[in-house]
């Protein structure tokens, strides 16, 4: 394709999606370069898809997530599924599809109703040291691990990304300011954290919404908060949820070997680079 990018959007989530899958890293002034768009398109993401690799009816690629903030996080479940949607309609050659994270290769697939999946680990809610600077300010309850902060137990767990989740109905500016105070303690939480409210909707369904780390405020949709909030609420055992959120409806599948990240993703347009960028 013409040098450019895709605008997207998973959930109501929005996204910037540029296809480097020929290149085999980023540098700093490309990555620069990519953000100076995203800010000007107001997107909440940029997927950068490097280091393409064909393997017979089969492409995967590395995903980099790039945010607001200018910082690379670990993955990005909504991002996953825009991808999704852009490999299956411009790499029509291949069949399969993967995205690469670091911890490991995420299979997608394109469902008939417009959705899509992304398959990843079972959620862990192990204290990881990458995340948690910490542990002993945490507790363990049960099977989960929690702090107090603000008079509110927060319980940790992660799916590729970093979460905190509270069980208790909280008003958007409520949310938005636990998750900044959360936010602000960097030694305790070096790279940021998302912030959850789950609650609860009946045995099989629950409400999630989600202050992200990586835009610092409430968005719309949160794949992998979806995911944690699930686990979190099935008790880590096999099961389906249905997760309602602002953006819409996800369906998060836990089985044996790990779990399906399923909801709708589109891509929107396409938009050249500016050649008269400096970078």
């Amino acid at each position: 394709m013409k040098d450019g990018y895709f605008l997207a959007e998973g959930c109501q989530n929005t996204f910037l999606i540029y296809d480097a899958a020929t290149r085999r890293t980023l540098d700093p002034a490309f990555l620069k370069w990519v953000h100076s768009y995203l800010i000007k398109e107001k997107r909440d993401d940029a997927m950068i898809l490097v280091d393409g690799q064909a393997d017979g009816d089969t492409f995967s690629a590395r995903m980099v997530v790039l945010g607001v903030d200018a910082e690379l996080g670990e993955f990005c479940g909504n991002g996953s599924r825009a991808c999704a949607a852009y490999l299956f309609s411009h790499y029509p050659q291949y069949i399969n599809f993967n995205l690469i994270s670091n911890r490991g290769v995420h299979r997608l697939l394109r469902h008939s109703d417009g959705t899509y999946s992304t398959f990843l680990p079972r959620v862990n809610f192990e204290i990881n040291r990458k995340f948690i600077a910490k542990p002993e300010m945490f507790d363990k309850n049960g099977r989960f691990y929690s702090f107090e902060f603000k008079g509110k137990h927060l319980f940790y767990a992660d799916a590729i990304e970093p979460h905190l989740i509270v069980q208790e109905k909280l008003s958007d500016d409520e949310l938005e300011e636990l998750g900044k105070a959360v936010n602000q303690l960097k030694d305790l939480f070096p790279l940021g954290i998302n912030v959850n409210s789950c609650r609860v909707i009946n045995d099989h369904a629950i409400r999630v919404r989600t202050f992200e780390r990586g835009v610092q405020r409430l968005t719309q949709a949160c794949g992998t908060g979806s995911c944690c909030s699930s686990a979190w609420f099935l008790k880590d055992e096999d099961g389906r949820v249905q997760v309602t959120t602002l953006g819409g409806q996800l369906e998060i599948a836990l089985g044996p070997d790990g779990l399906e990240l399923r909801g709708p993703a589109t891509i929107e347009s396409f938009h050249p680079f500016d050649e008269s960028n400096p970078l």
